[in-house]
Order: C-alpha cells, then structure tokens, then sequence
C-alpha cells in the first residue's frame, strides 16, 4: 500500500506510538506526552500555540483530543488514509477525527477563528465552514496537558521539548508558533534548528523572527480574544514569503 504521508511523518508517529504505549497509566494523567496534533501533516504551515484550552474533566474532549490521539494517527498511516470528514469514533457526541476535530463554527475571540484569519491571508480560498483552515496548515501544542487557563510562564518539560525536535516537526517551510515567552529564544533554536533573525514586536505584538536558509519560525504572542487583524495580518505577510 502506497503512503499517503511523508516518511517523516510516518516515522514520528510509529515512534509516538511505541512511546506511549510504554507510559504507564499515571503518566498520562494529565494528557498524553506524545500528543502529535490535528490537520493536514502534509501543508506547508506548522502552527503550536501554548496548550489546549479545556479542563481534562471534560472526559471524552481529554480522551479523543489528547489520550488517543496518536493512536488514532497511527490508524490513518497504516491504512493510507487521508484527510476527510468522517467520524473516526461513532459515539462521540461532537467530536469527528483527527483531521478536522470539530465542524460548528467558534466566536470571533476563539484562537481557532484566529487562526482562519491568519491562515485566509495567504489562502483566500479558505472558508468558514467545517473549520476549513485545517486543510491548510498542521496544530499543535508546546505543552501537552490541556488547561482551562494557562498556569505557567516557562515551558521546561524535557520530554515534551525533545519530542518536538522530530524532523516531522522541522519539515515545514512556515511555524507560527503562537506561545509568547512560553518556551526562551535557545530552546526555540534547538528545536527547530534555526537562529534569531530579528525582533519586530510592538506593544502586545510578539514578533520575533528566527530562520535558516529553508524555513522560518515566527513567535507571536498567543492568539485570542483581542489580537487584532492588522496583527495577523503583519505575521501573514513575513510567512508568505516561504510559502
């Protein structure tokens, strides 16, 4: 069976997999440390905000979302399935798959509906049904364990940082990587194997740009609630030039 994703790809999963299927049980108490994401793995745009915004006593938004996450990516890259709109566990009440999580439209604070604006700017095409940025871009997280409310400063947890140093994570020509001063401007480096280019943040506008020869990163402050479109559209205008 021909693969429908990149070797890259195929390998962070198999790794993910193999991986958590070691934790025990405590140590996914608070979420799965392999979590991988939601989207298109093969679009050239690579988005990471801070972590996801729910409290893991919604029990079937923690278990589809976080703790099952990888192995239903697993499922998709045995089977050479590719992104579509199908229910991959039929008794969830609103949750659909992996590709594209959740179809009802969000409001306009919600960083999902940021993420439409920013991602329109350099696909017009984009629309607002289905959630249709997903077809455009990969999400995921710096921190693991989804919180209502962010609760830390500084991202340090080793395990989840050396897993977000895969090549699968590398291979985008564009990450925006919405998480403030989450994680310091070293460990941006190593993770992504780039260098610190410039600094063109304004008041409540993060943007620091760091890149190499084939690919940029761009950390912007966390977007929610009151960015601002001009903002998203300053951070659209330095990703299209890699894309």
């Amino acid at each position: 069976m021909e693969s429908k994703y990149s070797r890259k790809f195929i390998d962070l999963v198999n790794n993910s997999f193999i991986n958590s299927n070691k934790l025990e049980s405590s140590e996914k108490e608070f979420g799965n440390p392999y979590y991988v994401g939601f989207g298109n793995p093969n679009s050239k745009i690579l988005i990471l905000g801070k972590e996801k915004g729910f409290d893991i006593n919604n029990l079937e938004q923690f278990k589809y979302e976080s703790i099952e996450n990888i192995n239903e990516w697993k499922s998709y890259v045995d089977n050479a399935i590719t992104m579509n709109l199908d229910r991959f566990y039929p008794k969830s009440h609103h949750y659909i798959n992996a590709f594209t999580p959740y179809l009802h439209r969000v409001n306009s604070g919600h960083t999902w509906d940021k993420y439409t604006i920013l991602l329109r700017n350099l696909f017009p095409e984009i629309t607002n049904e289905n959630n249709d940025f997903f077809k455009h871009s990969f999400i995921s997280e710096v921190n693991y364990r989804p919180s209502k409310y962010s609760n830390i400063k500084k991202f340090k947890d080793q395990r989840r940082i050396d897993f977000l140093k895969e090549d699968f994570f590398k291979s985008f020509n564009v990450t925006i990587l919405g998480c403030g001063d989450y994680l310091e401007e070293k460990v941006i480096e190593e993770i992504f194997d780039v260098k610190f280019d410039s600094n063109l943040s304004l008041p409540r506008q993060k943007l620091v740009i760091f890149k190499n020869k084939e690919r940029i990163v761009i950390n912007t402050r966390h977007l929610s609630i009151d960015v601002t479109n001009e903002y998203l559209n300053r951070v659209a205008e330095i990703a299209r030039q890699y894309l």
